[in-house]
């Protein structure tokens, strides 16, 4: 089939420059150096499904990075070289350029949370913890759709602008807004808020629950409310973990779609 094609030859491609070893290094490294970590700094039990609680915030700091520059040159930089519309005479359809683009973009950062989490879950066991076997897979499976979205994020730039340099912008510019400033948003509101005796502490609930709705944020509720045994979430219904994952499952799908949406009917010429 011709996504499958194009995926195996993007992905030889994309995995050949050394910035995308480096790249893929980020969350290698994270979930090793949280892995050798945890059994010194955790407390008892020392288990994998509470080794996803510690990391999660490692997770969410560093994957975001490594999916935008992995994904935000996928269509672009062969849109802005001519090399687009040279696929596009052949018998492929942009539907199958970008399938194949995610299926191999997305598969090169999976493929490196994968091989940490097996050599992260051997430090967790080895000698005195316990393989949670569902709990973690849960956990692995959970992360590597974590990076899905932020490669996913990286590519709906790609697909929505002409130029590279437009597309790191966008792709860049989302990742420092989400990891960097997001929180630092949220702190000013509350400051603001709390000095002018509008509210007493925390935000309110629903103004909470628009700031919770931050990709990192959403990926740490749902493994705490479903892969962490060792804490749960607190608060109203709306930021529980069932909306939290719902919240997941869209920021997966609908970027992508948006962006498919205009790149299929905008005039690449």
């Amino acid at each position: 089939m011709n996504w499958q094609n194009i995926a195996r030859t993007d992905g030889a491609l994309a995995a050949k420059p050394r910035s995308t070893r480096l790249l893929l290094g980020l969350p290698f490294a994270a979930i090793l150096a949280a892995a050798y970590l945890y059994p010194v700094l955790g407390t008892d039990p020392i288990t994998t499904a509470r080794f996803a609680g510690f990391v999660d915030g490692w997770l969410a700091t560093v994957i975001p990075l490594a999916g935008t520059v992995l994904g935000y040159d996928a269509v672009v930089s062969e849109r802005e070289s001519g090399a687009l519309l040279l696929s596009l005479s052949l018998p492929h359809g942009r539907d199958d350029i970008v399938l194949g683009k995610v299926v191999s973009r997305v598969g090169l950062l999976s493929g490196a949370i994968l091989a940490a989490m097996v050599v992260g879950a051997g430090l967790v066991v080895y000698p005195f913890g316990r393989l949670d076997a569902v709990r973690f897979v849960g956990f692995v499976a959970t992360t590597v759709a974590f990076g899905a979205i932020w490669t996913n994020l990286g590519i709906a730039a790609s697909l929505s602008t002409a130029t590279k340099q437009r597309a790191f912008v966008l792709a860049f510019g989302l990742s420092i807004l989400f990891v960097l400033a997001w929180d630092g948003l949220a702190g000013a509101l509350r400051f603001s808020l709390n000095r002018a005796g509008v509210v007493d502490g925390a935000l309110p609930g629903p103004v909470q629950f628009v700031f919770d709705l931050e990709p990192g944020v959403v990926f740490q509720r749902v493994t705490v409310g479903f892969l962490d045994p060792s804490t749960d979430v607190d608060g109203p219904w709306y930021l529980g973990e069932w909306v939290a994952l719902a919240v997941f499952v869209l920021w997966l799908v609908v970027p992508l779609a948006l962006a498919y949406g205009r790149f299929a009917g905008s005039d690449l010429s």
